[in-house]
């Protein structure tokens, strides 16, 4: 699905139908999904093939859908805060967001994915490769605990951002309705004011899928953080529930890249119109 909605996207925009501002951020979204999608298919195909599936390949297909997953996040609070700029300093967003600081995003988004994916490479290398081990004496329980709670917590961070970013954008739609409104003096000027809204819905409904199918995977995040606690060796110990609850998540995030491009397909004219 993502796939074909970066082909409709790309035609709307070679149409002039869409904004090409905006819908490069969605194009590099879907694009961010569309990878996750193929690691975590070639990591089921791999652990299904193999009678015994080597952990150190699996945390490296592993590593290449988070930081997949962490490229379409960017993109997803980026546009959030682009909205949300627009409703906040509408005479300046025109000047301030061009197609170029759209592009520094988009390749803002894969340098994250360089980094999450270099870091968590390098910490799992530094762990389970012998000869690295023995030189940086990093251990699970140490170097690899500190990553992924470092990794979480930006996780969280961000989760809770977008949710305040839509919440700003509510409260400054309603601000300017409220103007509007304060200096309608006819008929006529009703008319006209009436066709000025904001297509909050759509807001709306972007941010609740966000909100709910990642919803689960911050609370398991902030249990496990609580349970864990200072004690070093919670992951150890528990790491094989740990490992089916994350694939439970996984699922939900998946399902997240599944409905995604399917709700855009139907709430977006513009998009969906002509593709057929």
């Amino acid at each position: 699905m993502s796939i074909l909605f970066i082909i409709a996207v790309i035609k709307a925009v070679k149409q002039h139908r869409v904004s090409r501002k905006c819908y490069v951020l969605i194009i590099n979204r879907s694009i961010g999904d569309a990878l996750s999608c193929l690691m975590a298919n070639i990591l089921t195909v791999y652990v299904i093939t193999k009678d015994v599936p080597n952990k150190n390949v699996i945390h490296i297909f592993e590593n290449f859908f988070i930081a997949s997953f962490w490229s379409g996040m960017i993109s997803y609070v980026s546009l959030s805060v682009l909205k949300l700029f627009a409703v906040a300093r509408p005479f300046h967003y025109r000047n301030t967001v061009t197609m170029k600081s759209c592009i520094y995003l988009v390749i803002g988004s894969w340098i994250v994915f360089l980094i999450v994916l270099s870091y968590a490479l390098g910490a799992t290398a530094l762990t389970r490769i012998p000869f690295l081990q023995q030189w940086s004496q990093c251990k699970v329980e140490t170097c690899l605990r500190m990553m992924y709670r470092i990794r979480n917590l930006f996780v969280i961070g961000i989760y809770c951002f977008t949710l305040v970013c839509f919440i700003l954008t509510v409260i400054y739609v309603h601000r300017a309705k409220k103007f509007v409104e304060t200096f309608q003096n006819s008929q006529k000027a009703k008319q006209k004011s009436s066709r000025l809204k904001f297509p909050l819905w759509k807001l709306a409904l972007n941010v609740a899928t966000f909100a709910l199918f990642n919803l689960a995977y911050v609370g398991i995040i902030i249990t496990f953080i609580i349970l864990a606690g200072s004690d070093k060796c919670f992951s150890l110990r528990n790491y094989p529930t740990m490992m089916q609850i994350f694939g439970i998540i996984r699922l939900g995030l998946m399902a997240r890249i599944i409905v995604d491009p399917i709700i855009s397909f139907f709430t977006d004219i513009q998009v969906s119109g002509k593709f057929a």
